[in-house]
């Protein structure tokens, strides 16, 4: 088949990571992949860097689209385009009218791997099918109308390859959360936690990395120190690689307030074969047993689960090869293109 792929933010994103993995995977079993994105832009210089061939879109704050469906026409026709899957509302929309005016008939995909809530739109007439990276986004299709049997739900997979499996050091009592700094992320939550489970393990150590965003390090360096943890708490600042930080820690925590509709770090923290205490939000509860989840702002019974672990350090190196088995068995890379593959072929045959 050949897969056109339309991404029209210029910066990296989870979108990014989605559209890029899965087109590495589709390109491995034959099929040829193709861009559209914002020209300079981060999707299409990976893209290129991948060996896709690519063609530029205007961006989202730009309204004058007319140049870009005529572009993205004659693309389409001249490559014989079979498949044109839209990550997000922008790109459906030049998709819709790209199909309009086409003489190359094509099917459209839209695939939703972010946590803004979908709306109705009459672009879903022509779209063959809905890729939902979680069961909790395909829910809120449902809602909106959208046919139950038009709605199929494709969790990402990650390469396992690129993660070897650590075996963890349950001695070093280090808990570890890794994520943007954000109110949402639950960073403040994190900190009371460890304050709690201080007071029982005073040696243990409490991790954070990520990039500022809404939060800067010296907020939450001063919420440490009032709390009176700051000698037990070390920020990492911005990680190029995740897996070299997760290394250092016994436990991964997400703290989330709300958003996780899409949750890369889960992924990330289980194919290292780490355990995980996650709040109840999004994607999670549909990953990680309820054992180890918490409702979201609740300090507490996050330090409950922490302190579980820590009490029960023959659990740490069990749970996390449990983790690592269900990231191998049903959430490697292999299932994600190949059940992509699959929703791709049956739009063809429907056509």
């Amino acid at each position: 088949m050949k897969i056109l792929q339309i991404i029209d933010i210029p910066w990296n994103s989870g979108i990014t990571n989605y559209a890029l993995e899965l087109s590495v995977g589709l390109s491995r079993k034959g099929h040829r992949i193709f861009f559209a994105g914002v020209k300079d832009g981060l999707p299409v210089k990976l893209a290129k860097e991948n060996g896709f061939e690519t063609t530029e879109i205007c961006s989202r704050k730009n309204p004058f689209i007319f140049g870009t469906i005529l572009r993205l026409v004659k693309f389409i026709q001249l490559y014989k385009i079979d498949i044109v899957n839209a990550h997000t509302g922008k790109g459906h929309l030049l998709a819709y009218l790209a199909l309009l005016f086409s003489n190359k008939k094509f099917a459209i995909i839209r695939t939703k791997a972010d946590a803004m809530f979908p709306k109705k739109s009459f672009l879903y007439k022509k779209t063959k099918k809905i890729i939902a990276a979680s069961e909790f986004i395909r829910k809120r299709y449902l809602k909106i109308g959208i046919e139950p049997e038009k709605v199929v739900t494709i969790y990402q997979g990650i390469d396992t390859s690129n993660y070897k499996l650590q075996i963890t050091n349950y001695k070093l009592q280090t808990v570890g959360i890794v994520g943007r700094l954000d109110p949402v992320k639950g960073h403040r939550y994190f900190l009371e936690a460890a304050e709690i489970v201080l007071k029982k393990f005073p040696n243990a150590k409490f991790l954070i990395a990520g990039k500022e965003e809404n939060i800067k390090y010296k907020e939450l360096e001063q919420l440490a120190e009032k709390l009176g943890i700051q000698k037990s708490v070390e920020f990492f600042g911005y990680v190029e690689n995740v897996y070299d930080f997760m290394s250092k820690c016994t436990l991964g925590i997400i703290a989330s307030t709300c958003s996780e509709a899409v949750s890369r770090v889960l992924l990330e923290w289980m194919v290292c074969g780490k355990p995980v205490v996650a709040t109840l939000v999004g994607c999670i509860p549909e990953i990680v047993d309820n054992e180890f989840l918490v409702l979201p702002e609740d300090a507490k019974a996050l330090a409950e689960k922490i302190l579980w672990f820590l009490e029960n350090t023959e659990k740490i190196l069990a749970v996390g090869l449990k983790n690592r088995r269900i990231i191998e068995q049903k959430l490697g890379m292999k299932d994600f293109v190949n059940n992509t593959e699959r929703v791709y072929r049956k739009s063809l045959c429907n056509q």
